[in-house]
Protein backbone atom coordinates (compact mmCIF):
# COMPACT_ATOMS: atom_id res chain seq x y z
CA UNK A 1 0.00 0.00 0.00
CA UNK A 2 1.31 3.44 -0.93
CA UNK A 3 1.25 6.79 0.81
CA UNK A 4 -2.12 8.50 0.45
CA UNK A 5 -2.75 12.25 0.44
CA UNK A 6 -5.93 14.30 0.27
CA UNK A 7 -5.45 17.09 -2.29
CA UNK A 8 -7.43 20.17 -3.25
CA UNK A 9 -5.99 22.09 -6.19
CA UNK A 10 -6.66 24.20 -9.26
CA UNK A 11 -5.34 23.25 -12.70
CA UNK A 12 -4.65 26.47 -14.61
CA UNK A 13 -3.10 25.83 -18.01
CA UNK A 14 -1.90 29.05 -19.67
CA UNK A 15 -4.29 28.58 -22.59
CA UNK A 16 -7.31 28.58 -20.24
CA UNK A 17 -8.48 31.71 -18.40
CA UNK A 18 -10.40 29.98 -15.61
CA UNK A 19 -8.90 26.92 -13.97
CA UNK A 20 -10.63 23.71 -13.04
CA UNK A 21 -10.86 22.99 -9.31
CA UNK A 22 -10.22 19.41 -8.22
CA UNK A 23 -10.05 17.46 -4.98
CA UNK A 24 -9.47 13.85 -4.12
CA UNK A 25 -7.01 11.27 -2.88
CA UNK A 26 -3.62 10.72 -4.51
CA UNK A 27 -1.64 7.57 -3.74
CA UNK A 28 2.14 7.70 -4.15
CA UNK A 29 4.64 4.87 -3.99
CA UNK A 30 6.80 6.79 -1.49
CA UNK A 31 6.17 9.57 1.03
CA UNK A 32 6.62 13.19 -0.02
CA UNK A 33 9.92 14.84 0.91
CA UNK A 34 9.42 17.19 3.88
CA UNK A 35 11.25 20.09 2.19
CA UNK A 36 9.61 19.78 -1.26
CA UNK A 37 6.10 18.57 -0.46
CA UNK A 38 3.97 20.94 -2.54
CA UNK A 39 6.42 21.02 -5.45
CA UNK A 40 6.53 17.20 -5.61
CA UNK A 41 2.75 16.94 -5.32
CA UNK A 42 2.30 19.55 -8.09
CA UNK A 43 4.65 17.58 -10.34
CA UNK A 44 2.75 14.31 -9.76
CA UNK A 45 -0.64 15.93 -10.36
CA UNK A 46 0.60 17.76 -13.46
CA UNK A 47 1.99 14.53 -14.91
CA UNK A 48 -1.33 12.79 -14.35
CA UNK A 49 -3.23 15.60 -16.09
CA UNK A 50 -0.63 16.11 -18.86
CA UNK A 51 0.12 19.67 -17.67
CA UNK A 52 3.20 21.52 -16.52
CA UNK A 53 3.87 21.63 -12.73
CA UNK A 54 3.47 25.43 -12.86
CA UNK A 55 -0.11 24.92 -14.07
CA UNK A 56 -1.08 23.36 -10.71
CA UNK A 57 -1.92 25.54 -7.72
CA UNK A 58 -2.26 23.52 -4.50
CA UNK A 59 -4.98 24.93 -2.24
CA UNK A 60 -4.81 22.31 0.50
CA UNK A 61 -3.33 18.88 1.10
CA UNK A 62 -2.77 16.52 3.97
CA UNK A 63 -1.53 12.98 4.49
CA UNK A 64 -4.15 10.33 5.18
CA UNK A 65 -3.47 7.80 7.90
Amino acid sequence: MGNRYYTHFIAEPEAVCAGDEWHGVVELSRPLSRSLEERELSAVLAGSLELEPGDIRILDWSPLH
